[in-house]
């Protein structure tokens, strides 16, 4: 039922309008967040302890829970004595929120506050202003408040971001024993048309906010705008709530992290880079059916959730259930629950998990918390070992793919192709955010990859142009730099030098139908850009090259022509850059190049005009994993891997370093004895059983000493000899997860 109005007089944070404007190098992006040392030395949250008994609770502390979940505020009610919000809960007693507190400090377990950020029944009553309107209109929404109770979502871009800021100082200053926030939706729902946005779009870009039409340039600036004002709120809560207590932490969930749905979520909720001002975001890892889940696409989301942390401190909560629709966990096998959570670790997440199950998996989940116990030690203060980085673009699948109808065959099938390929092949290639090809992180790499990465900043491609130049190696696809951070086209590819080839156009398989450049194509793709470059074509490596030279290649394709299906466009080629593979349309027609490779000063290039990246997502074949891994190999030069791991394709396979020199190798056996059989639209891994991997072979970079090789975390040394490719041991056998641990020589 609702209630009268009562205006709520509060003081307002007022937003900083001065860090609110576009991203991606045009408006400097607030610096990353510090995050405390207990934040860096937890590996996972153990969530719904609130509503377990205490019983329960201590046995989840016997089997390493460290932090878990504690309400504040629900969407109808604050649980404590607030000044700002005035109702009060019927059936939480105040005096409980005390008695909370003092059970989790008798424990031990750290106080993670809930507080929903966009829904709150008395301010949606109190202040309609302060509503999000979700199109383009000026009329204020309304909800049934007998049906809908809680109201509607509010808009954290105006007034009332700044009120949720004063509550969570509030609940600080009142609760000092609080360690860390969270919040469930974090984001402005791809955009917000109520009054206080439109007079602050108005004053600062001078301009009105258009419909929500990613193809508009015009909304793409704004949302980039919308983006950079929410990640300017949340820098700026951190600095309130660290002035009270530097050690607070929000420690929440993510909506552009990794999860796949949420890479279909177009226009964007928030920006990517937003995760830099979290502590460390949660990533909601959905294994079900509409997710992907019994393919790479969990393991790539893992890999990325903790990318968009520049590789600092991410978790991961692997869904514990048995489809998505109807959710729920029927005949949930409880050995799953091991295979998801060493996935996250394996991947560089910590796994956190709702800790209370149904009695028949209780056991497992209890055994699963106990084996990343285990293996804390390998966990923390630990970072990627450079060699390979796999650039992810939030920008490029934002502002090039556009639409969720779209966007995993314009781009995500690029990116996610290519983690598959250097999964398989035991590259250790790490996965990046486009933000962080700096100069000083290009000096660590030996090769980076660009799946399509058409948005790229002047920075980015001025820093890859001198490291190539320099030495390095750089593999790309398709329209790579061709666009402007905001997706605007340059009307040519930005490093067609690096490259050694000029962009024209999209190819088709049809025989003489050429696509001729539209006559605006400088400012924006033509609308049947990404529709013309597709098709069947004939593929052909050509002999006396090193694609020709690769004996799995050669083993597969050899010099036939075979089919390749996928994206295609036509480039020119310039003088002394080298064909390496063409393809030609189904009918005929002059062969068009499909694979390049150049010398650019000490450095080498390799460039994918067909999208064998996407194509071994989309319809794959085993050669395109081949083409991949031997580019990635070629334009790494001289500089061979650190870790070279010999095991089936199955088997996961990260590198990684702690302080001290300590190299950790994560092996992950994936393989699931059921996977296939079901329709593959709505198969996902449901594992009972596990079948045991035996000879893996690890490889350390030649002229690599170390002191003590182990196996954990079982504690058993391994031999170290050498196969005349350098150092290495074999691991006697694999069942779900290891890790090879190597300490330097002293």
């Amino acid at each position: 039922m609702s209630t009268p109005r009562a205006r709520l007089t509060i003081p307002l944070l007022a937003i900083l309008t001065a860090a609110a404007g576009p991203l991606h190098g045009e408006d400097a992006a607030p610096p990353p967040v510090a995050i405390p040392a207990w934040v860096r030395e937890t590996t996972g949250v153990g969530y719904t302890l609130s509503g377990m008994t205490r019983e329960a609770r201590e046995e989840a502390v016997r089997h390493g829970v460290t932090i878990s979940e504690m309400n504040f505020v629900d969407p109808f009610y604050p649980y404590y004595d607030s000044r700002l919000l005035r109702r009060r809960s019927p059936h939480v007693p105040v005096e409980r929120i005390r008695e909370e507190i003092a059970e989790y400090r008798r424990l031990g377990v750290r106080i993670l506050a809930v507080c929903p950020p966009t829904l709150q029944a008395e301010v949606w009553e109190s202040h309609p202003e302060w509503r999000r309107i979700a199109t383009d209109t000026r009329e204020i929404p309304e909800v049934d408040l007998e049906r809908f109770p809680h109201g509607g979502m509010l808009c954290l871009l105006g007034p009332y971001g700044g009120f949720f800021v004063s509550l969570l100082e509030e609940i600080l200053r009142t609760h000092p024993e609080v360690d860390a926030f969270s919040f469930d939706g974090l984001h402005h729902g791809g955009g917000c048309w109520c009054a206080s946005c439109r007079a602050a779009y108005r004053a600062e870009r001078n301009a009105e906010i258009p419909p929500a039409d990613l193809d508009d340039p015009a909304f793409r600036r704004y949302q980039a705008w919308a983006d950079a004002r929410l990640e300017a709120l949340v820098a700026e809560a951190q600095r309130r709530l660290k002035a009270i207590k530097p050690e607070v932490a929000l420690v929440t969930w993510t909506t552009n992290g990794g999860r796949f749905g949420h890479f279909l979520s177009l226009p964007r909720t928030m920006p990517a880079r937003m995760n830099l001002q979290f502590d460390a975001p949660d990533q909601e890892l959905w294994l079900d059916e509409t997710n992907r889940g019994d393919t790479i696409l969990p393991a790539f989301g893992v890999a990325y959730a903790w990318a968009t942390t520049d590789h600092r401190v991410a978790f991961s909560e692997p869904y514990l259930m048995s489809h998505g629709n109807p959710y729920g966990k029927d005949s949930f096998p409880g050995h799953e629950i091991l295979r998801r959570m060493m996935l996250c670790l394996t991947h560089g997440c910590g796994a956190s998990v709702a800790v209370a199950q149904p009695p028949r998996l209780q056991r497992d989940l209890w055994a699963a918390l106990d084996a990343v116990a285990q293996r804390r030690r390998w966990l923390v203060h630990a970072e990627p070992e450079p060699w390979g980085a796999l650039v992810m673009s939030d920008a490029t699948k934002t502002f090039h793919g556009r639409s969720a109808a779209h966007v995993e065959e314009r781009y995500l099938a690029h990116v996610v192709g290519t983690f598959r390929a250097v999964t398989e092949e035991h590259l250790p290639v790490t996965v990046v955010e486009d933000w962080r090809l700096s100069p000083e992180f290009l000096a660590r790499q030996a090769v980076v990859v660009l799946p399509n990465t058409a948005c790229l900043d002047d920075a980015a491609i001025g820093a890859l142009d001198a490291w190539v130049r320099g030495g390095g190696g750089l593999v790309a696809s398709l329209d790579a730099s061709l666009c402007t951070p905001l997706g605007d086209s340059r009307g040519a590819l930005a490093l067609a030098e690096v490259l050694g080839v000029d962009h024209r156009g999209p190819a088709t398989s049809l025989p003489g139908d050429v696509a001729e450049i539209d006559v605006n194509f400088a400012r924006s793709l033509p609308p049947d850009w990404h529709e013309r470059r597709r098709g069947i074509f004939r593929w052909r490596s050509l002999p006396g090259t090193f694609l020709a030279a690769d004996p799995t290649l050669a083993a597969l394709v050899g010099t036939d022509p075979v089919t390749f299906k996928g994206p295609a466009v036509r480039v020119e080629p310039r003088p002394g850059t080298e064909i390496l593979a063409t393809i030609e349309a189904e009918g005929g027609g002059a062969p068009l190049p499909a694979v390049t490779a150049r010398r650019h000063g000490r450095g080498r290039a390799v460039y994918l005009a067909a999208g064998v990246d996407a194509a071994y997502w989309r319809y794959p074949y085993p050669y395109q994993r081949r083409v991949l891994a031997a580019a990635i190999g070629w334009a790494a030069g001289d500089r061979p891997p650190p870790v070279r791991v010999a095991a089936p394709m199955c088997v996961h396979a990260t590198v990684r370093r702690q302080p001290g020199g300590r190299l950790v190798v994560h092996l992950f056996n994936d393989v699931n004895t059921t996977g296939g059989h079901a329709l593959g639209t709505d198969d996902v891994p449901l594992r009972e059983e596990t079948v045991p991997i035996h000879g893996i072979r690890v490889g350390f970079a030649p002229g690599s000493r170390w002191r003590e090789v182990r196996l954990e975390p079982f504690g058993t040394t391994l031999e170290v000899t050498d196969d005349g490719h350098g150092p290495g041991v074999t691991v006697p056998r694999l069942d779900v997860h290891a890790m090879v641990v190597a300490e330097p020589a002293e």
